[in-house]
């Protein structure tokens, strides 16, 4: 038995409107578009070292970066995104996936990496909430 190919409900995100947002061809629409420099930067992470060709750095704002948020130089170059974060909560580290071209070795150690700051959440979002927290309604 052949597997259904392309029409309503296949497995390729069914029909134009559906709620996957996939047309018959199996292609997304919209999509990512470039929003070049931010404005403005701030000092998010120094490097520590190169591994697999990413570059280890370790946090130094108080707020955390989105995924796959895009890392810059001071002169607002980008030279990667925001692959994973770990460590513990309050001393953590992230990998930055280089661009093509851009090789993760050419840093030093405590060379500063920079984040547009409309990418970072605060550190309250994954922290868990209060067990004792309840809400009081007045009616």
């Amino acid at each position: 038995m052949r597997p259904p190919s392309g029409g309503r409900g296949s497995f390729r995100g069914g029909f134009r409107g559906s709620r996957g947002g996939f047309d018959r061809g199996g292609r997304g629409r919209g999509g990512f578009r470039d929003e070049g420099p931010p404005s403005e930067v701030v000092e998010v992470s120094s490097f520590l070292h190169a591994c697999e060709g990413d570059a280890v750095t370790k946090l130094t704002h108080e707020k955390i970066p989105y995924f796959n948020a895009p890392i810059y130089l001071q002169n607002k170059t980008q030279i990667g995104k925001v692959d994973e974060i770990f460590g513990p909560i309050n001393e953590s580290y992230f990998s930055v996936k280089m661009m093509e071209g851009i090789i993760a070795t050419s840093y030093s150690l405590g060379e500063k990496f920079y984040i547009d700051p409309a990418k970072l959440l605060p550190l309250a979002r994954f922290l868990p909430l209060p067990k004792y927290a309840h809400f009081s309604f007045a009616f």
